[in-house]
Formats: structure tokens, sequence, C-alpha cells
């Protein structure tokens, strides 16, 4: 035995890869040696089931084999992920729309609201439209007077139509007969008639002393003053009604925005005018010539105030309890209209829409796949939500089918 532990001694400092051997086979003890502990020992040891050892392998080999396969699974999942990916985008899905019906609601009631009187304040303001009217003047002749002198003991008679011609050549008719008395020298008889021009026409007012006319060697006729009143026939601009509407409802909207800032306000507050006196004034009226028509009023209003956020508030929670079904959702803005202010009286318009979930959406799209578009409308339509739907082609399977809702 010392002589295997030398041998032990002078082995390699590094020790070999251990290596699983079989025990040798244990000779068959003599009785004698029964008692031997060395023997007990072997014969322990024989009774011991042994398997080979596995071999170590470097560690530098374990490293690299154990990279290059995570490596490689990891590229066979990024693969497979990428191609459902890619197979999720390149597959053509089909957009639906869908038009869900809005369902209007109004309500009118009374708010609770703290309110306060403004004073009265008065504002002017003024428009001025083009007229759209158009009036026809026809034509007319002018008049005037004219004077007879009679220089004779013996009155003398002028028949009506008599005409005369003054020196520019416009003839005028008496209207009636007169008849001149007889002179008293050194007076001559003298009258005055009303005389017209034969032609109708701006060209009958003829001037002062156009007509001076020697009838006979004691009979003279003279118009002292010009004849007026003759007008050509003609067609012109005229303010129509409409234009006095349009120039009304201008200035009125002007007021309207101009008393929304006018008055003085705490933070946060608006004003609601009441009382209101309007007074309003036109340059022309209905069927004169004209090439524009303004008009000019005067508003006096006082008001009451309230708080906009409270309001808005109140609104809201009061048209909400007009809403159809825990599934509806407002579509746009509550419409408020103030009606009085004393209660607080507002008026509240506003629509409801049905609301889509991603659920409901995937509901509807497993009940249409593969319909044609004609069968997936009327499967839609059933559903009472929506008033049309626009289906372009035969639908593929659920999950390649998109929703686009619209609120018509």
């Amino acid at each position: 035995m010392q002589t295997k532990e030398s041998e032990q001694e002078r082995l390699p400092v590094t020790p070999a890869d251990p290596e699983s051997q079989p025990l040798p086979t244990v000779p068959f003890a003599r009785e004698d040696d029964e008692d031997d502990p060395e023997q007990i020992f072997i014969r322990a040891v024989a009774e011991i089931e042994t398997q080979p050892l596995p071999g170590r392998k470097r560690t530098g080999s374990v490293i690299i084999a154990d990279v290059l396969q995570t490596v490689f699974c990891v590229s066979l999942i990024g693969i497979g992920l990428f191609g459902i990916i890619w197979q999720c985008i390149t597959y053509p899905h089909t957009l639906v729309v869908l038009y869900t019906r809005a369902i209007p609601a109004h309500v009118t009631t009374t708010l609770d609201l703290q309110t306060r009187t403004v004073a009265p304040i008065t504002l002017t303001r003024s428009a001025t439209t083009a007229t759209s009217g158009t009036g026809h003047q026809d034509a007319r002749a002018a008049t005037g007077q004219v004077n007879f002198y009679n220089g004779s003991y013996v009155s003398q008679t002028i028949h009506a139509g008599t005409v005369f011609t003054g020196r520019n050549g416009v003839q005028v008719e008496l209207l009636q007969t007169v008849t001149i008395p007889a002179a008293s020298p050194p007076q001559f008889g003298e009258t005055n008639v009303t005389a017209q021009a034969v032609n109708v026409g701006a060209g009958g007012n003829i001037a002062a002393y156009d007509i001076t006319l020697a009838l006979s060697n004691f009979l003279t006729v003279k118009n002292l003053a010009a004849f007026t009143g003759g007008r050509d026939a003609r067609t012109y601009r005229a303010v129509a009604a409409q234009d006095l509407t349009n120039v009304t409802n201008a200035v009125n909207e002007t007021l309207i925005q101009a008393f929304t800032t006018a008055f003085s306000l705490q933070p946060g507050e608006a004003a609601l005018p009441t009382n209101c006196h309007v007074t309003t004034s036109t340059n022309h009226q209905v069927g004169e010539e004209a090439q524009s028509v303004t008009l000019t009023a005067s508003k006096t209003c006082s008001a009451v105030a309230y708080n906009q956020d409270e309001l808005t508030r109140a609104a809201i929670a009061t048209f909400t309890k007009t809403r159809p079904g825990a599934t509806y959702h407002i579509v746009g803005s509550i419409q408020t209209h103030l009606l009085s202010v004393s209660p607080l009286t507002v008026s509240l318009n506003g629509k409801w829409a049905y609301t889509f979930s991603q659920d409901y959406k995937q509901l509807l799209a497993q009940g249409i796949q593969g319909e044609s578009p004609a069968k997936a409308r009327a499967s839609l339509l059933k559903t009472g939500i929506i008033s049309y739907a626009s289906v372009p082609q035969t639908l593929p399977s659920a999950g390649y089918i998109d929703f686009l809702v619209l609120v018509g």
C-alpha cells in the first residue's frame, strides 16, 4: 500500500477528467477472511450500483453552443411573429362605413341659478345697403301760366286748345277758354290762364318770356315765369321693401352682438338683455329713388347677469336626463337658449347617438363575415341603431373587417 501511495504522489498536479470504470469483481472471500475489516469494506463497495460518469465539456464549448442555440430559437420566434404581422398588414382589410341614427332631444326647463340685475344702457348702430328696387317715371308735359294784355275797348275771348309757339319752337296750348277784359285807359285789360306744353318731356320746361307774341294790334300774350314739371320717361333704382328688411336685420344683429359685451360684468358672468326698446329711422322710404338706403337704430336694454359655468353645468345635467340608454353619448354640443330670467328658463336642444364599443364592432363583424354587400347591409340595418351602411364588397373574416362610424 505504501508503494501505491508513492505512485499517486508522482501523478501530475492537474487531475485528469474522471472516468467511470466498473468495479473489479471481488473474489469470493474465504471463511477465514469474513472478519477481516478490509474484506468487509471491499464487499460493501462491490454491492453499490454504479453508472458511468458523464464527460465534462470545456467551458468555452458550453458558452458557444448555448449562444448559438438561443440565437436560433429567437430567430425562429422573430420570423414567426414577423410573418403574422406582415400578414395582418398586407392582407386586405375591408372598411365598412356605418351611419348611426342621431336621436334629437329637446327640453324646456327652469334652472335654479343665482342672478343679478344690471343697469340699462343705450346703444346706437347704423347700416347701409344698396337699393334693389326699380321705379318707372312716365313722361309728363310741362305747365305754366300765360298772361294776356288787351288794349281794345272791347273784351277779347281766346278758346281752350289755342296753341302758341315760343322762341325756341316749343308749343303750348291753353287748357281752358279765357276772356280778357276791355282796356280802361291808361290800363290794359289783363288776365292769366294755365297752359301746357303740347309735347311731353323735359323739353317743355321753357324759360320765362319764351312766349312773347302779339296776337293783334291790341292783344299780346307772354309767359312771365318758366314752365315746369316737364319730364322724360325713365327707369331708375329705388328702395324696395326687402332693402329695409335687410338693413333692419343687419342693424339688429349688430346691436345683439354689441350688447353681449356692453354691460359691466364680473368674471365668468354673461348677461341676458331684457326690457329692450328700439327706435329706427331711414333716409329713404319704400319706392323712393335712391342708390342706397341707410337705417339707424337706437336700442335701450337692461340685463340680468348669471354665471356661465353654472348655467352650463345645470344645462348638461338637465339634458342628460333625456339620454335614451346607457350606451348613448351626446353628439356635438348642447344648444342653450335663454327664454326668460324670472324665473331663469332655458330651452335645451341636442342629439344622442349610440356608442359603438370595440366589443360591439367585433360582434357586428362576426355577424356579417363572408356575406354579400346586400345581406350585410340588411343585417346591419336590423340592429335599429344604424340608418345606413356602405359595404363595398363581399366581406372577409371578422378579423379583417374595419368599421368607420359616422353620425347621419
